[in-house]
């Protein structure tokens, strides 16, 4: 089960310069604490989830930032105007929260703080070389290869199927800016590969691109719904929220618990910037969005697993539901540090061997 996992095997989705969209949440019940935040969240089903959340405390009131695909491109853009961000909380992953550890961008959180720490698996919290908690999780997802079972021309049984001629168009792929590219890594191990030989991942990336089997590159969430929703494409690797909106309409097969493909887990969560003014505000809204009820709330409109051990989980989340021996066998945990570092130079390998082919 999710508790009996280690810090290391929540990973996950990823990165992305912000877009301000105005949306006020205002409030009914409590939440101690005072102020206008500026909250930067993924677009779809989890903003919505976060507004519904802030529709329900009457503390603070928001301005809404929005990824432009995962989490790490917003982090040159921190780095740009550092000490003076913008941003009172950034939602994030292990991967781009890690990059703000090492900047030292990153409230400590006191457990005082932030009671409803207590409920939240404590191997999970993601912390710096001296101990300090540096985010607050609040759900698990997954990126995973998946279909939708009513529209695809062929049932996918392993990654050498995405390659078959009746896919032609029916793919729909992540951008550079998506999953940290974590696809491609999936296809390193499909071909004998791995994060640090990732050669023959991009060996069978190539051919996926000359196939013509890709209909659409996705660079949002709502790109890649835009594509499964009506139908354009049928096959694809994405994060759980994209694949849970897909679900809402359509039957998806997931293959998360499949021997013939990887899932790759992830936590999302609250980083809470320093510098910025209404920081007890803040960590008073974070302590009420983790609380049993709002994390609840999170799981059944944005799509993924809830942390808090006294929340609900719903029946459609579980997939993201593992024994250790499920875990052992259908999720891979990467070196992040080796994805990290790499980014650049993938995305470079991207731009300059795969994009002319699409």
């Amino acid at each position: 089960m999710l508790h009996d996992m280690t810090r290391r095997r929540f990973l996950g989705s990823a990165a992305a310069a912000g877009i301000a969209s105005t949306m006020t949440g205002f409030a009914r019940s409590a939440a101690a604490g005072s102020g206008n935040l500026t909250a930067v969240e993924w677009g779809g089903d989890v903003v919505e989830a976060m507004k519904q959340i802030a529709a329900d405390q009457n503390a603070a009131t928001f301005n809404w930032v929005l990824h432009q695909g995962g989490a790490g491109a917003i982090l040159p853009k921190i780095k740009a105007v550092w000490p003076n961000v913008d941003y009172d909380y950034v939602a994030g992953w292990e991967g781009s929260f890690n990059s703000m550890v090492k900047e030292d961008w990153l409230e400590t959180i006191n457990p005082a703080d932030v009671p409803n720490l207590a409920n939240i698996p404590e191997k999970i919290i993601i912390r710096d070389g001296k101990g300090n908690i540096k985010a607050v999780p609040r759900a698990v997802g997954g990126m995973y290869f998946g279909a939708r079972t009513d529209t695809a021309p062929i049932a996918v049984k392993t990654i050498d199927d995405l390659l078959s001629p009746d896919l032609k168009g029916a793919i729909c792929w992540p951008g550079p800016t998506q999953s940290m590219m974590l696809q491609i890594v999936a296809l390193a191990l499909h071909a004998g590969g791995s994060e640090t030989n990732m050669e023959p991942g991009w060996k069978l990336m190539t051919e996926l691109a000359k196939s013509g089997n890709i209909g659409r590159v996705a660079v949002s969430d709502i790109d890649f719904t835009n594509s499964l929703t009506p139908g354009e494409t049928s096959v694809g690797f994405f994060a759980e929220p994209g694949w849970a909106a897909v679900a809402k309409n359509f039957p998806v097969t997931r293959f998360t618990k499949d021997s013939n493909f990887k899932a790759f887990l992830y936590q999302s969560g609250f980083g809470v910037l320093k510098n910025r003014p209404n920081t007890k505000a803040t960590l008073d809204f974070v302590n009420f969005a983790i609380s049993p009820d709002m994390n609840s709330l999170y799981a059944k409109v944005a799509g993924e697993a809830p942390l808090n051990s006294k929340a609900v989980t719903p029946d459609n989340l579980k997939h993201l539901s593992f024994t250790s021996d499920e875990f052992s066998s259908f999720v891979y945990v990467p070196d992040y540090n080796a994805v990290l570092e790499q980014q650049d130079a993938w995305s470079k390998r991207w731009e300059q061997d795969i994009a002319p082919l699409l």
